[in-house]
């Protein structure tokens, strides 16, 4: 459902119903949980009987699988994620009834509007720095609320409101979302051409990074990598107009940068603005997780908090959910699960991965995400896949697209000439053709957005059972 940004609307007082449609996506299951909090009495809907919908519906959230008006009982207001249509019946019901509409954005805006507001936005590595940022402020002191795209380990949960004076967001760009939000201090981690469905070019992606950026409150600061060509764009684009910039990357000449400690191997140093000297630990592999860490100290600093208060949230950072996620190990062979569904992300995921295991023969097993990203980027996968060893490709997961561009998981794997690479028909196969020929020692990446963890868990289970896949004995 298309709904423009603008300001973000009043809500009903507790203890107001609101329903909300499509409540099993991570970024609705974190809302029901602090609107719940907050004194509202909260229902919902989702397509799908996912491991949110059931962890919801264990907290004693009312939720129904599929989209019926029946699912409306009167609600005060109705919440809708982006992808929901306008068609979607209890959409089109609540419209026919007068009951009040907005999006999911609209809602988040509206709850960071009340606290000083610390969003993150980027191509790359949102939920990770706005998880990691998050739990640098709980181990402050500080009580953030936050809403982030994914579970902190740590606090076994991806939302929650606090009592402290920040709300830290995850800001995404898709379909706009984050032009609801009015950061105090917004993060760019980089910005890359992604999401080809609703963003055309490499420039309409800059162009909707601009708006976010102009849209910060006054006095506002906007940290940003000093590494990334988009960054650095974003930066030229904003001209006069830019908001008080704070730097991060590698370059020594970042405001904050971060040099490799080969000597002590105890950590990373980190070169603070005015001369400062940090150490930095973390228990997450991954030069990109090292940058993401130094973007989060940024943030905080902007925001009033000292670095050295957060360096110990972050070394206790364990990930969140899906990205480098170890789901377990049988027989010798670990299995990492990770969102990574970008060829930068993917690249980033196997350097991880060579980083924290050398030694292993690493297998990529990897579902693309929408058919429009994966024409767009056939090479770029190609590329990034082969710096695996063993690769596995299963069919293509729609999400909200259908197949109109005559693209498959094959053109991928035609890109790969001489590569070790196959085929399959869905995510249960590919965990047996893994299970087949895996060896102890073997690292096994699952790669996607969609519903390839399934893999990884026919693959623990075939494994943990003793047994082989496909073309076993």
């Amino acid at each position: 459902m298309r709904q423009l940004p603008g300001t973000a609307p009043v809500l009903p007082p507790p203890p107001a119903t609101l329903h909300l449609i499509g409540i099993g996506g991570i970024g609705m299951s974190g809302l029901a949980r602090i609107l719940a909090a907050r004194g509202y009495r909260v229902s919902g809907s989702d397509a799908v009987d996912s491991p949110v919908v059931q962890a919801l519906r264990a907290e004693g959230f009312p939720v129904t699988v599929g989209h019926d008006p029946a699912n409306l009982d009167d609600p005060d207001l109705v919440v809708v994620t982006a992808a929901a249509p306008e068609s979607n019946p209890e959409v089109a019901a609540a419209r026919a009834r007068g009951i009040p509409i907005i999006k999911r954005a609209a809602l988040l805006g509206r709850l960071c509007d009340e606290r000083v507001c610390l969003a993150v936005a980027g191509t790359h590595g949102k939920s990770t720095t706005s998880g990691m940022l998050a739990l640098a402020l709980v181990h402050a002191g500080e009580d953030p609320s936050f809403a982030v795209g994914a579970v902190v380990k740590e606090l076994g949960t991806n939302a929650r409101p606090g009592a402290g004076p920040f709300f830290v967001a995850e800001a995404d760009e898709y379909d706009y979302s984050f032009l609801w939000l009015h950061p105090d201090v917004a993060v760019v981690t980089n910005i890359e051409h992604d999401h080809p469905d609703l963003f055309p070019s490499r420039e309409s992606v800059l162009e909707a990074f601009t708006r976010f950026v102009s849209g910060m409150r006054p006095d506002g600061t906007l940290v940003v990598s000093a590494d990334d060509p988009g960054c650095r764009d974003l930066l030229a684009r904003l001209g006069d107009r830019r908001p008080r910039v704070v730097t991060f990357g590698s370059d020594p000449n970042a405001d904050w940068s971060i040099v490799r400690d080969e000597e002590t191997g105890s950590g990373d140093l980190v070169r603070a603005p005015g001369g400062r000297t940090l150490r930095l630990r973390l228990a997450v592999p991954g030069w990109h997780n090292r940058l993401n860490a130094l973007a989060a100290l940024a943030a905080g600093e902007a925001a009033g908090v000292a670095p050295e208060r957060l360096l110990p949230g972050l070394a206790a950072f364990g990930g969140v959910g899906r990205r480098f996620e170890v789901r377990g190990q049988a027989r010798g062979v670990t299995v990492v699960d990770d969102y990574a569904h970008h060829p930068t992300e993917i690249r980033a995921t196997i350097e991880a991965a060579r980083e924290r295991y050398p030694a292993a023969r690493l297998w990529a097993v990897f579902q693309p995400h929408t058919y429009s990203r994966t024409r767009e980027m056939l090479d770029d996968f190609a590329a990034a896949l082969s710096l695996a060893d063993y690769v596995v490709l299963a069919p293509i997961y729609a999400a909200r697209e259908t197949n109109d561009l005559g693209v498959s998981s094959a053109d991928i794997a035609g890109r790969m000439a001489g590569r070790p690479v196959v085929v399959v028909e869905s995510p249960a196969a590919a965990g047996e053709v893994v299970a087949a020929d895996a060896e102890a020692g073997d690292v096994v990446l699952i790669l996607g957005a969609g519903d390839i963890w399934k893999a990884g868990e026919r693959l623990l289970g075939l494994l943990g059972a003793g047994e082989q896949g496909i073309g076993g004995t």
